[in-house]
């Protein structure tokens, strides 16, 4: 049997609903601000209905949770001596330090439909994820002198010839779709090119030889590569923190399953679960040549790249808690016998419905033999923790027994469906008695005797003379109105 849809859902894009979607949530957040901070610190995202118009929306909500963790790799590492040794008249000054830092925000929603109690999907924010990194080292080496000779004051204080400071950093930023599941999203970056050694000739020779010029310089540069794979989206139970009975999601546009024994709502924790890929190249861009009269020579390498898988680590993002408000609908009967109406006749049998749930309940009633036990409410809704006191009627069409079933069907997540078991007996309307018609009758007038008329002759008729009705014409007429009066008085 295919049931109708609640008046309210008739038309899936109505602005009505959307009203009242739209108040129901906000009553909802606001009771969950009432509660105080004790209770609303319980969950961290409260779900709302799905925006997807019709009879959907009423079995199906959507909590949006969003990720962002930033962390940095196990092999930062620094140091920086200050000035040393102290109170020397020459002292150095050495800092080093590689650094490297990688952020991943992930957002999308942890929806639940039902009646299927739960199917979970997690559709992802489209461009919600970003993954981003920075990764460099630098090192600084400087010195200082504060001597005195031959009464002559000299200090200086600089860098240290041939190991100039350099900094380098590589860094990336790129957004991609949802979770990031395999192949995953990458990122990448690269230094630029920098001058790390220039040594003239005569610094290596140790003096200058006539004839003989050249020199060695050092460039480096930096390449990373950051992938982030999402491996699975876990869901657990806030009762008893195992996984749900579905297990992981564990791709785009997975799903997985919820068990749910009742209640006007449900928590659940989800939290995705991923690996983080670092690969990076040192690129050493060396240059040594020289030149004797007037000759010259240079080595022909132009780069000499050196790979560095740096590590490979897992990325478990913080739990979020998603609060689901639900209706859940009571029953106060099963079963309804509304014993011996007359045909013809009907009654109306009560039928109490209370919405026990945080959230709207949607509700269609339909009978197995609708013509006999037609419902009340076709169909209604009840607001979350309401009730609605609704009916069937008993039209019985013949003498008989009949049984039926009022169907009950609701957005109740565990209970979609739910049924009340009717009876009634149809009793004919009982023949005319003629003695008790006869009985409630008024007696029938006598003749009044004679009556004198204008010439003072006799004015009366002998007995079924004239135009009157016969007596058995009468008492005929007394007793249908006497049936019709007892039948009134029912």
């Amino acid at each position: 049997m295919r049931l109708p849809p609640p008046r309210s859902a008739v038309t899936p894009n109505a602005p009505g609903i959307r009203r009242r979607r739209a108040h129901a949530a906000s009553l909802v957040a606001f009771a969950a601000i009432a509660f105080g901070a004790r209770e609303a610190a319980a969950y961290d995202v409260l779900a709302v209905p799905c925006e997807t118009g019709g009879i959907a929306a009423w079995s199906c909500e959507r909590g949006h949770v969003a990720y962002d963790k930033t962390d940095s790799l196990p092999i930062e590492w620094s140091f920086d001596t200050g000035w040393i040794p102290q109170g020397s008249p020459l002292q150095v000054h050495l800092a080093a330090g590689i650094y490297a830092h990688t952020r991943v925000a992930l957002a999308g929603d942890l929806q639940a439909d039902w009646p299927k109690a739960f199917l979970l999907t997690a559709p992802g924010d489209p461009r919600g994820g970003s993954i981003g990194f920075r990764y460099g080292a630098q090192v600084i080496a400087q010195g200082r002198v504060d001597i005195s000779v031959a009464g002559q004051h000299f200090t200086w204080q600089g860098d240290l010839p041939y190991i100039p400071n350099f900094d380098f950093e590589a860094w990336g930023q790129e957004g991609f779709e949802a979770w990031g599941f395999a192949p995953g999203a990458s990122v990448e970056g690269q230094t630029p090119q920098t001058k790390l050694v220039s040594i003239g000739l005569s610094d290596i020779l140790g003096g200058s030889i006539p004839g003989v010029d050249g020199g060695f310089e050092l460039d480096v540069a930096m390449a990373l590569r950051t992938t982030y794979t999402n491996d699975r989206i876990v869901v657990t139970t806030t009762a008893d923190g195992l996984p749900v009975k579905g297990g992981p999601i564990l791709s785009e546009g997975g799903e997985t399953t919820c068990g749910y024994k009742g209640g006007p709502w449900i928590d659940l924790d989800v939290h995705p679960e991923g690996t983080l890929d670092y690969d990076g190249t040192l690129h050493l861009i060396p240059a040594f040549y020289i030149s004797v009269l007037g000759k010259n020579w240079s080595i022909p390498i132009a780069d000499i790249p050196i790979s560095f898988p740096i590590t490979k680590v897992d990325w478990v993002f913080d739990s979020q808690r998603v609060h689901y408000p639900l209706p859940d609908l009571s029953l106060s009967r099963r079963e309804i016998d509304f014993g011996k109406v007359e045909v013809g006749q009907k009654r109306l049998a009560p039928l109490p419905l209370a919405n026990k749930g945080e959230a709207a309940l949607a509700i269609t009633l339909a009978s197995s033999d609708p013509e006999v036990f037609p419902p009340f409410d076709p169909a209604l809704e009840i607001a979350a923790k309401g009730s609605h006191d609704s009916a069937v009627r008993f039209i019985p069409s013949h003498a008989g027994e009949f049984h039926a079933v009022l169907i009950v069907a609701s957005n109740d997540p565990d209970e979609p469906i739910q049924q009340v078991k009717l009876r009634g007996v149809g009793v004919d309307v009982p023949p005319p008695d003629l003695e008790a018609a006869l009985a409630d009758a008024p007696a029938a007038e006598e003749p009044a005797g004679d009556v004198t008329g204008e010439s003072g002759g006799c004015g009366c008729r002998a007995a079924g003379e004239g135009h009157g009705a016969p007596t058995g014409a009468w008492i005929g007429i007394a007793a249908l109105a006497a049936v019709a009066r007892r039948r009134r008085r029912r």
